[in-house]
C-alpha cells in the first residue's frame, strides 16, 4: 500500500458529503411538484431495492435540471489535492446520471461512478473501491455505511459526519486527514424557514374586525386570535412547501440561495415532515373554530398549492395570485365578522397587493439587468420586462387608492360609523406617499426585501403607518 504522502487517489462520496443534501430526496421533491404521478410510479419499485427507485426517478427527473448546494470548503480541499497530484474520484450511491452531471459541472474528477445495477453503498462500495484501487485510496464520507469503506481505506476524511460516526471512524486506527463539519442546525434556522418575520402579513385577518368597529364584542377577539394561529400554521407550512418546489431556482438567486432548505442546512425530509404537521394541525383547528373560516383557509391552501405547483412560473399571473392570497387573508377575517362584508376592501386589497408583488419582481428585474438574468429564468421574466412591470405596478397602486377614496367619500356622505369622516381623506394621501417610496426604491433596485417585510424595518414606513393609525383613530 502506498504511503499517504504520495499521489494516492482521493475518493469522495456525494450525498451529504460533497453536496449538503440527498440527491434522491432532491429528485423526489422535484417529482412531487412537477410530476407527482412519476413519483408514485417510482415508489412502486421500492420492494426491488432503493437503486431501482433511483433509476425510475432519474428516468423522469433530468439531472441537468437539479442544482445542488456544495460543501465549498471540501471542494477547495479537493482542488488543493488535485493540484498536488492526487487523482480525485467521485463514487456515490446516487444514480449514475447524478454522478455524471456533478462531475461535468465541477470538472475535477478523474472518474465518476454511481448506482446503476447495484446500490453502491456500504460493503458494495468498499468491495468496488478495493478492486479499482488495490494500492490504496483516501475516502471522504459522512455516514455509518461509510465505516465499511474506511476499514479498507488508507486515510479518512470526515465531511459532515455525525459525532457517533466520527468516533467510530477514529477507532479504526486509520489516519484522519481532515474533518469538515456541518453548520449547526439551530432554532434560528427553523425560525427563518418558517418565515416568522412574515407572520405580520397574517395580521390582515384583523382588518375586517377593526373596520367593523366590533373589537369590543365578547369572545370575538379570542376567535380571531385562534384563527390567526391557524393561519400562521398554514402559511408557514406552505412557505416550506414552496421552498421545496423552488429549490433549484432559489439556489441560483442572489439572496434566496441562503434559505434553510436551499442552502442544505435544513434537510428536505425534515422540512416536509414539519410542513405536513403544521398544515394538518391548522386545518383541524380551523374546522373546530368555524366552517366558513376553514373553507377560506382551505382555499388559501389550494391557491398556494397551485402557485407552487407551476403557476409561479407564469409571468404576471404569479403576481396576481400573490395579491389574491393577501386578499384571502382579509376574507378569512370577513367571514368571522358576520355583520360586515365590505366589498370595497377586497377590491382595494387585490389591486394594492398586486402592486406590491409587482414591486418585488421589478426589483429583481432591475438587479438582474445589472448582474445577469439567470435568476429570472425560472420565473419566466426577462430584463426587458422592466417597463411593463413598472407601468402595471404603479397603475395598480393608483387604482387601489381610487377605490379607497370612493369608500371614504361614501362614509363622508353617510357619517354612520365615524364622527369625523373627513379625516379619513388623509389616509390615501399618506398611503400614496408610502407606495410611491416603495416604487422609487424598487425602480432603483435597492429594496432587498418584499415591501411588507421592508415596511416593518423601515423607519419612514413605520412613521407613515403611525400617521395612518392616528387619522383613523381621530376619525372615530
Amino acid at each position: 500500500m502506498k504511503p499517504l504522502g504520495s499521489a494516492i487517489p482521493v475518493v469522495v462520496d456525494l450525498d451529504l458529503t460533497l453536496i449538503l443534501t440527498n440527491s434522491l430526496h432532491e429528485m423526489a421533491a422535484a417529482a412531487i411538484f412537477r410530476k407527482p404521478a412519476a413519483l408514485m410510479r417510482s415508489l412502486i419499485k421500492l420492494p426491488s431495492g432503493r437503486h431501482h427507485v433511483k433509476a425510475a426517478l432519474a428516468s423522469e427527473i433530468a439531472a441537468e435540471g437539479l442544482v445542488f448546494p456544495y460543501r465549498e470548503d471540501l471542494l477547495d480541499w479537493l482542488r488543493e489535492k488535485a493540484a498536488e497530484g492526487h487523482a480525485i474520484h467521485l463514487c456515490s450511491a446516487a444514480h449514475q446520471s447524478i454522478a455524471d452531471e456533478v462531475a461535468r459541472r465541477l470538472g475535477i474528477f478523474a472518474s465518476a461512478v454511481g448506482s446503476d445495477i447495484v446500490n453502491l453503498k456500504g460493503a458494495e462500495k468498499s468491495a468496488y473501491l478495493q478492486r479499482k484501487f488495490p494500492d490504496g485510496f483516501i475516502y471522504v464520507g459522512d455516514s455509518s455505511s461509510d465505516i465499511h469503506v474506511w476499514e479498507k481505506s488508507s486515510g479518512i476524511v470526515l465531511a459532515g459526519a455525525p459525532g457517533s460516526v466520527a468516533s467510530k471512524a477514529r477507532r479504526l486506527g486509520k489516519p484522519v486527514l481532515k474533518e469538515f463539519k456541518n453548520t449547526r442546525l439551530d432554532l434560528g434556522t427553523f425560525v427563518k424557514a418558517l418565515r416568522v418575520h412574515h407572520w405580520s402579513k397574517n395580521l390582515l385577518i384583523f382588518v375586517p374586525l377593526v373596520l367593523s368597529h366590533q373589537w369590543a364584542t365578547p369572545g370575538l377577539i379570542g376567535t380571531f386570535l385562534l384563527a390567526f394561529l391557524c393561519l400562521v400554521g398554514v402559511t408557514s407550512g406552505t412557505y416550506l412547501l414552496n421552498d421545496m418546489a423552488d429549490l433549484s431556482a432559489d439556489r441560483q438567486h442572489w439572496s434566496k440561495k441562503n434559505r434553510a432548505l436551499a442552502s442544505g442546512r435544513l434537510q428536505i425530509g425534515v422540512g416536509l415532515t414539519l410542513a405536513c404537521a403544521l398544515l394538518l394541525a391548522s386545518m383541524i383547528g380551523a374546522l373546530m373554530l368555524d366552517y366558513a373560516f376553514a373553507l377560506a383557509l382551505a382555499a388559501y391552501l389550494a391557491i398556494t398549492g397551485a402557485y407552487s405547483g407551476g403557476l409561479k412560473r407564469v409571468p404576471l399571473l404569479d403576481l396576481l395570485i400573490i395579491g389574491v392570497l393577501f386578499t384571502v387573508r382579509i376574507v378569512m377575517g370577513t367571514v368571522l365578522v358576520e355583520e360586515s362584508h365590505p366589498v370595497w376592501l377586497l377590491v382595494f386589497s387585490v389591486f394594492f397587493f398586486f402592486s406590491l408583488a409587482v414591486a418585488k419582481r421589478h426589483t429583481e428585474i432591475v438587479r438582474a439587468a445589472k448582474a445577469g438574468a439567470n435568476s429570472l429564468k425560472a420565473r419566466g421574466y426577462m430584463v426587458e420586462d422592466a417597463p411593463l412591470t413598472l407601468a402595471l405596478g404603479t397603475a395598480s397602486a393608483v387604482v387601489s387608492l381610487v377605490v379607497m377614496l370612493l369608500f371614504i367619500i361614501e362614509n363622508m356622505a353617510s357619517g354612520s360609523l365615524y364622527t369625523r369622516p373627513e379625516l379619513l381623506s388623509g389616509i390615501p394621501l399618506v398611503l400614496s406617499v408610502w407606495i410611491g417610496r416603495i416604487w422609487l426604491l424598487a425602480h432603483r433596485g435597492v429594496m432587498a426585501d418584499d415591501p411588507v417585510t421592508f415596511a416593518l424595518r423601515d423607519k419612514t414606513s413605520l412613521g407613515l403607518g403611525v400617521a395612518i393609525a392616528a387619522l383613523f383613530a381621530v376619525a372615530l
